[in-house]
């Protein structure tokens, strides 16, 4: 009996998921773990997921904070540009935001923190 790579199974059931999916006319279901990992490096989704991945919202940030860690990176962003991606990213469970600091302070802006 031929060992397998575990990963190879696993796209495959992939693959059989997404085309049975499509026959089927529905969605394939994507983990939270697997939404994680399915973005563009170029998107501004991407640019906020290598800040995670960074280790940057380990502690709570602004969008200030946000943007200023992009532009030493030299990614040029507005907060509007920020705003949707941040919501959506909140909604899928991947960052939180509060108003509160760590030291239990009040804040006038939302501070995002990994979840």
């Amino acid at each position: 009996m031929a060992e397998y790579d575990l990963n190879e199974v696993l796209r495959t059931l992939k693959d059989h998921e997404t085309r049975l999916s499509k026959l089927e006319g529905t969605k394939p279901t994507i983990t939270k773990e697997e939404n994680k990992t399915q973005y563009n490096i170029n998107s501004t989704r991407g640019k906020i997921m290598f800040l995670i991945e960074e280790g940057f919202f380990n502690s709570g940030r602004s969008i200030k904070d946000i943007i200023f860690e992009l532009k030493t990176k030299d990614y040029h962003m507005k907060s509007p540009d920020l705003t949707l991606p941040l919501r959506k990213m909140i909604h899928e469970g991947i960052l939180t935001r509060k108003k509160t600091t760590s030291e239990n302070l009040q804040s006038k802006n939302w501070l995002y923190k990994k979840a």
